[in-house]
């Protein structure tokens, strides 16, 4: 709808992850840096957090395309469609392995002869799980399983847990003590700070090709910044209504006043949490 009123090509805040370039601000290459790191070093599980929204899957995305040229296999699977009795089973078949009749003791031999089997030919298994805090602790326990797999005392996998942050507190139970003991890297995905997340909405818009319709005055990112508390899907569902208000007003330059009515509208409809700060913009 406002696409066409203010010429641009696509809608820019579409609230699922997409295939244009993201937005690297601080925390973003701060985590995709150490992402790299741990994946060099070859061991043990890596820990990414973050709060809803921060974008960690769209982070993982784009540590999956990096990787691409280099002598990694990966399975990629998001926990929402894990059950405990099933985890073994569809990391079997996500690297490759048809045979899945048998018990999960033989399961698991025969994915770790086909992991063996990488090793042997230069290549290095990757296990990603988007979502990882719906894990069961259960499921969690049989990841400590596959993090004993060894070829030539070295382990034959290693496992990045992306999820949010009470999956850390999930982590430091008791039962997991073993699993824990295997991180070797807690990487956190923080949100975006007030300079970025202006950054953030003018880069969304230019890769739509936005010409400058319309007219962002620079007072309405503190009070997007601060409503949103610098959550990246929460700026925007911010910036989508306050276009699709811009349409229906048949305004081309959007200033306080036009965001502090969006803003009131999504507060009392309990959309939004309470702002950080109050701000005179």
């Amino acid at each position: 709808m406002y696409e066409q009123f203010y010429n641009l090509t696509e809608d820019p805040f579409r609230l699922n992850p997409n295939s244009k370039p993201c937005f690297r601000h601080g925390s973003y290459n701060h985590a995709k840096t150490y992402m790299h790191y741990a994946l060099h070093r070859g061991e043990g599980v890596v820990l990414v957090t973050g709060r809803s929204g921060t974008g960690k899957t769209a982070l993982l995305r784009d540590f999956i395309q990096t990787i691409k040229s280099e002598s990694v296999v990966t399975a990629d699977l998001v926990s929402t469609q894990l059950q405990a009795a099933d985890l073994i089973r569809m990391i079997a078949f996500s690297f490759g392995i048809d045979r899945l009749t048998g018990s999960e003791n033989e399961v698991i031999a025969e994915l770790e002869r086909h992991l063996s089997g990488m090793h042997y030919l230069g290549k290095r298994p990757l296990l990603l799980i988007d979502e990882a805090q719906n894990l069961e602790t259960e499921a969690l326990r049989k990841i400590q399983l596959l993090m004993e797999l060894c070829w030539k005392s070295e382990p034959l996998l290693q496992i990045f847990l992306i999820g949010r942050e009470s999956l850390h507190e999930l982590l430091l139970s008791d039962r997991l003590k073993a699993l824990y003991a295997q991180i070797n890297a807690a990487i956190r995905l923080e949100p975006l700070d007030q300079q970025s997340t202006g950054e953030y909405i003018q880069h969304r818009l230019k890769q739509v090709g936005w010409n400058n319709d319309p007219q962002l005055s620079e007072d309405i990112y503190p009070l997007i910044f601060s409503h949103s508390h610098g959550i990246p899907r929460l700026i925007n569902l911010i910036c989508s209504q306050m276009l699709l208000y811009g349409m229906t007003e048949q305004q081309h330059h959007i200033g306080p006043a036009d965001i502090r009515e969006v803003l009131q509208q999504m507060r009392d409809d309990q959309i939004l949490p309470t702002p950080l700060q109050q701000v005179t913009a």
